[in-house]
């Protein structure tokens, strides 16, 4: 079982990856039909702060949180669109932002808090361990997207 000291250390590599590959990108190239890294970006904080909200109920031992919108598709769109207006300075300074209050909230957890299982934002039943290694494998996934791209 990995704890918590590693999970941090997971989630903060796997957006150092990140930030590398988006330090010279174009801000127009499209890494997915009509979505750019200012998207992208904002779809990962979105989904980070639903994963934040659900981590301080649970710590908090209020019921569990769940997402407003229960089709994905939906709630990305609906979360593209509440960015739109947005630069990609402000989407960025967001994405850390939250990751920082994120990483607190993690942080704030006991070791033994990570063996739990606890329903999900979307109705599914995890370990808290589980839901925060869900954090790196959805960064990673765009990550590599924006690196076959990018390259």
């Amino acid at each position: 079982m990995s704890d918590i000291g590693d999970l941090i250390n997971s989630i903060d590599s796997v957006r150092k990856e990140m930030k590398i590959l988006i330090e010279n990108i174009d801000p127009e190239l499209e890494i997915y039909p009509g979505w750019t890294i200012k998207e992208v970006l904002g779809n990962i904080t979105a989904w980070e702060i639903v994963i934040n909200k659900a981590l301080k109920a649970f710590r908090a031992g209020d019921p569990p949180y769940f997402l407003h919108q229960q089709d994905f598709d939906l709630f990305n769109k609906d979360e593209a669109e509440k960015r739109s207006k947005w630069t990609l300075a402000e989407v960025i300074r967001e994405w850390e932002e939250v990751r920082k209050d994120l990483k607190k909230t993690i942080t704030g957890l006991k070791e033994t808090d990570l063996s739990v299982e606890m329903v999900l934002p979307w109705g599914s039943e995890r370990t808290v361990l589980e839901l925060i290694e869900i954090i790196a494998e959805h960064e990673e996934e765009h990550a590599k997207d924006v690196g076959r791209l990018k390259n």
